[in-house]
């Protein structure tokens, strides 16, 4: 039989993550305001399940959660906390703010529970495609077990220790892509501003570190 993965947040991305999944587990999925990527799920061979209760019965061998952010996520590791009562491991993949990570673990704090993160580096586009980035954090007796889920959608997943360092390690690449961006976006509105020939000017800007 194969494993059961139980998938919380089946949308923006984390339609991929559950597809690929799919390729090589049983998905359970909770009901989705967003019907359009359930439904397509649904036709790959996920199966629906209508409350969180109904889910955690289901002898889950992992829960996925990829939420917009930390308040949503606390929302439902509120309900789902107190449903475990075996062994679950829990891998988060949301985005969580600065302290997020610790109040989701501290919520979640039971001796059923293994809870582990893994914030994602890429889009929509590498999710589906399997070559997301995975930034793991937890206790590293499960970061073998976490990565046969992982490595169906994350091309590598690198284990940065506590989940309070994977959360941080998130937090500054996300910072360093708006920097970058920001940079290359002001780049080219002086450019426009200054009338220089752009094709010209991105020309000589790849013969130095502007490359």
């Amino acid at each position: 039989n194969k494993n059961k993965v139980g998938f919380i947040g089946a949308g923006y991305m984390g339609f991929g993550m559950a597809k690929n999944l799919l390729k090589k587990y049983d998905v359970y999925l909770i009901a989705h305001k967003n019907r359009t990527p359930i439904e397509k799920l649904l036709q790959e061979g996920a199966k629906e399940v209508d409350s969180y209760n109904d889910l955690i019965n289901l002898n889950l061998d992992a829960l996925m959660m990829c939420v917009t952010n930390t308040p949503i996520a606390l929302h439902i590791a509120k309900k789902i906390s107190p449903l475990i009562k075996k062994k679950l491991l829990i891998i988060d993949l949301t985005t969580h703010d600065k302290t997020g990570s610790i109040k989701m673990q501290t919520l979640l704090k039971s001796q059923n529970i293994i809870y582990t993160v893994n914030p994602v580096m890429g889009g929509p586009v590498q999710s589906e495609e399997g070559v997301l980035g995975g930034i793991w954090g937890g206790d590293i007796n499960y970061f073998d077990e976490s990565k046969k889920y992982l490595n169906t959608f994350c091309k590598d997943v690198f284990n940065f220790g506590s989940i309070e360092k994977a959360t941080q390690a998130k937090l500054l690449s996300n910072f360093l892509s708006l920097l970058t961006t920001t940079t290359v976006i002001e780049f080219f509105r002086s450019a426009k501003k200054l009338d220089i020939d752009i094709n010209l000017l991105c020309s000589v800007a790849k013969l130095g570190s502007g490359n």
